[in-house]
């Protein structure tokens, strides 16, 4: 699956955690919610090197939460494309290098430019799903 079709399909009223420990490394595990083709899944986006970040929490939430997804899109662009006030962030690329702009809404809103992104989609098993919402 391409990552546009995991952001279109999967991650529609999905549920993430966010891990801000390693900041400016940003990960995020994202789990789909029921079964999707008889199976169980979980998508991580790996942001390694934010250089922007927003994010609007509900008042009585925390990032320890799962949040509720119910969009979300990565788009890859180059870092001249980025508005001039993130630019100056990224002084070590040059106008034409990759930078990708994630943006998860749904009980909280994030959006992030980030100079380094990876993504993973792993089938869990049903003891694994269970687990990750004990």
């Amino acid at each position: 699956m391409e990552l546009q079709e995991v952001c279109e399909s999967l991650l529609d009223n999905a549920d993430m955690s966010i891990d801000l420990s390693a900041y400016p490394k940003v990960t995020l595990d994202i789990l789909v919610q029921g079964t999707v083709n008889d199976k169980f899944w979980k998508v991580v986006f790996e942001c390694g090197q934010v250089v922007y970040m927003d994010a609007e929490f509900d008042d009585d939430s925390s990032n320890n939460d799962l949040f509720m997804v119910l969009e979300a899109s990565v788009k890859e662009t180059i870092k001249s494309k980025v508005t001039p006030a993130v630019q100056h962030r990224m002084d070590g690329l040059n106008d034409k290098d990759p930078v990708w702009k994630v943006h998860l809404y749904g009980c909280m809103s994030l959006t992030m430019v980030t100079t380094r992104f990876n993504w993973q989609l792993i089938e869990l098993s049903e003891k694994e799903y269970e687990a990750a919402y004990a």
